[in-house]
């Protein structure tokens, strides 16, 4: 046995370590909401649509059922050539707290999303602002939970990803290792890298907000999650990851296909922010390779490799299962998948090239738009 393969072994061995058990102790300090609301302060809700004709209804829905008492809804059309509008109108004609705002697209230097949340914010006047996704549905106690939770908290932004309404194979081969990557370099509470930010649901003050400045501040951002919540923490708030799954559900994830695209674009947008289309390119190609290579050698090891280099292999394998493990559980669903984690990390691999194909091909990338 080589004495390359012995140490390539043993780091492969120690990083995958490192990385689970960053991810398992990161994932204990993810509090749940809490169980009782809190009805207090003007809460207004935001809502960006581009072509949502199948999922706004039951977003809609679901937030006119909120039990918090100071409630408005705002939505922000982006140009939708879609029924969205129409279906909007409807909700605008029954509930009083609900109102459409529509645009032709975004101005040049602004992303479509970010501007539709900066048009929408200027029609609010609610001291909390509540960001979220239309292919979101919300349980009637959520926004008082997230109130309770900015309060238990002493937090200024909260944010929590929505549950699976179908699960599906997408979250095991895509999202667990997205979210073991997001924390290498990303915080629930913005004290180490980046602070965590998911686009499902951003609750966050007023005042923060416009110590950030706003939207404007992060007008061409097309990975705009994190970086908003970044830039809450940069400014001098607190931040804060929960666990609201019990309370908030996305159906934009519910199949392998959906979860890769949506994985992609986002793919997409963030490699182009660290330089341009071709860096993005490069850095995805390059993650891509070294994600394949991070599956497929414990399993190589595993199988086919003798004394240390076996033993080394298994400890990788069962590291990244464990990684793998506690993002499903702690989003509400089997942990059975984790061994099959080093396929995941693969299949995440493939998913970074074909990103960073998109990077360099261009084109149609999300709803008609370039989003390089």
């Amino acid at each position: 046995m080589g004495k390359g393969a012995i140490l390539g072994s043993a780091a492969l061995a120690l990083v995958s370590a490192a990385r689970s058990a960053r991810t398992v102790a990161t994932w204990r300090t993810v509090r749940p909401l809490p169980e009782a609301p809190l009805d207090k302060g003007k809460v207004s809700v935001v809502i960006p649509v581009r072509d949502e004709e199948s999922t706004i209804d039951g977003c809609l829905a679901s937030l006119r059922t909120q039990r918090h008492s100071d409630l408005e809804i705002v939505v922000v059309d982006d140009a939708s050539t879609d029924r969205t509008v129409e279906i909007v109108r409807q909700h605008v004609a029954e509930d009083p707290r609900v109102r459409l705002v529509r645009t032709d697209g975004p101005p040049p230097g602004w992303a479509g999303k970010v501007h539709a949340m900066y048009r929408g914010v200027a029609e609010t006047s609610g001291e909390w602002l509540l960001f979220v996704d239309s292919d979101t549905e919300s349980a009637p106690d959520l926004v008082g939970k997230l109130v309770a939770a900015a309060a238990r908290d002493d937090a200024d932004l909260i944010t929590t990803p929505g549950r699976a309404t179908v699960p599906n194979s997408g979250w095991w081969l895509l999202l667990a290792p997205t979210n073991v990557l997001l924390f290498d370099t990303a915080s629930p509470d913005g004290s180490r890298g980046k602070a965590v930010g998911i686009g499902h649901c951003i609750l966050v003050s007023r005042a923060a907000y416009d110590r950030t400045g706003g939207w404007r501040a992060l007008s061409g951002e097309h990975a705009d999650d994190v970086a908003f919540a970044t830039a809450v923490r940069d400014a001098g708030g607190r931040t804060r990851l929960v666990d609201g799954m019990d309370s908030i559900t996305s159906s934009g994830l519910d199949s392998f296909g959906a979860v890769w695209r949506s994985q992609r674009k986002s793919m997409v947008a963030g490699g182009a922010m660290v330089g341009g289309p071709a860096a993005g390119a490069a850095a995805l190609g390059l993650g891509g390779l070294l994600h394949i290579a991070y599956g497929v050698a414990p399993v190589l090891m595993s199988l086919r490799g003798n004394g240390f280099v076996r033993l080394a292999g298994l400890a990788a394998w069962a590291a990244q299962a464990a990684a793998h493990r506690t993002y499903m559980v702690a989003s509400h669903q089997s942990g059975a998948t984790a061994v099959l984690a080093p396929v995941a990390n693969a299949t995440f691999g493939a998913q970074m090239l074909d990103a960073a194909w998109r990077s360099v091909r261009g084109g149609n990338l999300w709803k008609g738009r370039d989003i390089r």
